[in-house]
């Protein structure tokens, strides 16, 4: 009998295939990056076609390497990055234009127009981009009074290829952060909005369940038709895989992106500049409220550090020149590439190295980069605290590929004045794609998610909370001057 979970993991830089037992047991992983390409300032676009190839191929590979076969999987559980535009053909699956990265600031303009007109969404979301993306297809608007066209998050595309065109689904995470969800008065897509920008509501999924039955994949694929049993947007997942979706649970991702999630359960609750986020459905079928902020970029402004700049062969290097040197020697850094996000909300900003001198080194801007990273998370920490009715933590639970960086990770303990502890599945977006597969066909239940907080390391603060203090005052006077 098929016991065995598959994770596919899509996120911005890269796509990841889990293979894992409902014991939680790793039992192989491949990964390969996604190619992306920057047209212009401010554009992020993938090839939606080239996107699915290697999602294929890394669950052939995860497979191989754990010599088992599609059959042995009882469940496929499907995570991607939230909030980049994807539209394709119904009959074909094929996309009909580039995906727009959900980093892709060209809704700018559209964004703020259509705030003035009284919709609450943010220059990222598909909702200030979705008409440009229609714009880019021939005829698209004719298409789409036809019935020819689909659009969705990855999540959405990604699953339409694996069932055959057999479900054009996602769930309340991802469509939350699409900006067609009109808050706080309806439960499914805005037909204000829809209606507002001229579009067919025939071209949005459906909104589905976070697990349970979705669909089948296509057996042409695989062999063999495997149920299809979980979507999740990435930080959702990766809230799974800590095993607490109760009110007060918090956790953080140090991704291409970095974001602090914090449940607040049954409640729409919000702190200053954020919004509250429609979570993921819960074990006992209700809706379950998150606050988060995101840290723009955060492992994509040490990818920039390594591969555009040459300064570091790889982010390991880095973390490792990091940790040769005590301080920055008053470099700062503000890893902003695409914008200055939570709290601030200042998308024009971009990327800032300031304070070199003569006697900085390679190893100072490292420490600088790492040390802007973890204040940046503090301010989103600071502000989701200040959530009426939120309970801190005691520690900060952790995952994500970035917080393979030990340095990194003592940096953040220092700045928030609170122990943190790494996930021992770093890449916990996958992992708890996996979990929600194993809930969704019911290998897994309520009981179980406890025991997959599982933690390979604790960084304790090393300093007091007046020098804690002191060096975010400093960072900040010219980081966010």
């Amino acid at each position: 009998m098929p016991e065995l979970l598959l994770a596919l993991d899509c996120g911005t830089t890269g796509a990841r295939a889990l293979l894992a037992d409902p014991a939680g047991t790793v039992l192989a992983g491949a990964k390969q990056a996604i190619p992306s390409a920057f047209p212009a300032p401010g554009r992020v676009e993938q090839d939606g076609e080239q996107v699915w190839a290697i999602c294929r191929s890394v669950i052939a590979r995860a497979l191989e390497q754990a010599g088992r076969h599609m059959r042995d999987v009882a469940g496929i559980g499907v995570t991607t990055q939230r909030s980049s535009t994807v539209m394709w053909d119904r009959a074909t699956g094929r996309p009909v234009a580039p995906v727009l990265v959900w980093s892709d600031l060209r809704g700018m303009d559209r964004y703020k127009q259509l705030r003035a007109a009284g919709f609450t969404l943010w220059p990222q979301v598909p909702a200030a981009k979705l008409e440009a993306a229609l714009d880019l297809v021939p005829d698209g608007r004719a298409r789409m009074g036809q019935g020819e066209l689909c659009w969705g998050t990855l999540d959405s595309y990604l699953i339409h290829r694996l069932t055959g065109g057999g479900a054009h689904v996602t769930d309340i995470g991802s469509a939350w952060l699409s900006g067609y969800i009109g808050y706080p008065d309806h439960a499914g897509w805005n037909p204000a909005l829809i209606a507002h920008q001229g579009l067919d509501a025939g071209l949005f999924p459906d909104i589905t369940d976070s697990w349970g039955p979705i669909g089948t994949s296509d057996p042409a694929l695989f062999d063999v038709s495997v149920p299809v049993a979980a979507v999740m947007a990435d930080q959702q997942a990766g809230m799974l895989a800590h095993g607490d979706l109760s009110s007060g649970a918090w956790k953080a991702t140090y991704g291409t992106s970095g974001v602090v999630m914090a449940s607040t359960g049954d409640t729409p609750i919000s702190p200053h500049r954020t919004v509250p986020i429609q979570a993921m459905t819960r074990l006992d079928g209700a809706v379950s409220w998150c606050v988060e902020g995101m840290v723009i970029t955060c492992g994509a402004f040490l990818t920039w550090l390594c591969q555009e700049m040459g300064m570091f062969a790889n982010a390991a290097v880095l973390s490792a020149a990091a940790a040769s040197v005590s301080d920055t020697r008053g470099v700062v850094v503000r890893p902003s590439l695409q914008g200055l996000g939570a709290p601030h909300g200042r998308f024009h900003e971009r990327a800032l190295i300031s304070g070199l001198d003569a006697g900085a080194g390679r190893a100072h801007v490292a420490r600088a980069a790492l040390q802007g990273i973890a204040l940046r998370f503090r301010e989103i920490a600071h502000t989701v605290a200040a959530t009426p009715g939120l309970t801190v933590p005691g520690h900060l639970p952790v995952d994500g590929g970035v917080s393979a960086s030990d340095p990194l990770l003592q940096l953040q303990a220092d700045a928030l004045g609170m122990p943190v502890r790494r996930h021992k599945v770093k890449e916990a977006t996958a992992y708890g794609a996996a979990i929600a597969a194993g809930l969704g066909v019911g290998l897994l239940g309520p009981g179980d998610l406890p025991r997959f907080a599982q933690y390979d390391a604790e960084f304790l603060p090393q300093v007091g909370t007046d020098e804690a203090e002191a060096a975010y005052q400093a960072w900040a006077r010219v980081a966010l001057a």
